[in-house]
């Protein structure tokens, strides 16, 4: 009879998380965000191909918002019709600042904030680098 190694259970969790993690990396990775967008004011026109970042502020963190869904962007309380979809590579190729977070579906359970080292390295788990 074996005796139970807890050791290693806690050793196959840590190996399960870190995969479901790299998982969950690869499908934000191949997916397209939802970046809500404020109407401009009457009159003004942004510049072609423009993308406005919102950004929130919150426990001293900077965040952009995004969605992987229209559901959850209008959960969050904006409009899927004025959103911009983008892949998330492309938006990941093209991060502005090293002090701005990511925030995938922030206002649902699943919700995730990637720091922006980790945003730059998604090209890399959509096989692109």
């Amino acid at each position: 009879m074996s005796t139970p190694h807890p050791e290693g259970d806690a050793q196959a969790d840590a190996v399960s998380a870190a995969e479901e993690t790299q998982a969950a990396l690869i499908d934000l990775a191949k997916s397209v965000a939802l970046v809500p967008q404020t109407l401009p004011a009457e009159g003004e026109q942004p510049p072609e191909g423009a993308l406005a970042l919102p950004v929130i502020e919150q426990d001293g963190n900077r965040y952009v918002p995004v969605f992987t869904s229209d559901d959850s962007l209008a959960a969050a309380g904006a409009d899927p019709d004025t959103a911009v979809r983008i892949p998330v590579v492309e938006l990941a190729v093209n991060w502005p600042e090293d002090d701005l977070w990511l925030a995938v579906d922030p206002s649902t359970e699943d919700g995730i904030a990637l720091p922006s080292d980790l945003v730059r390295a998604l090209p890399g788990f959509a096989g692109l680098t």
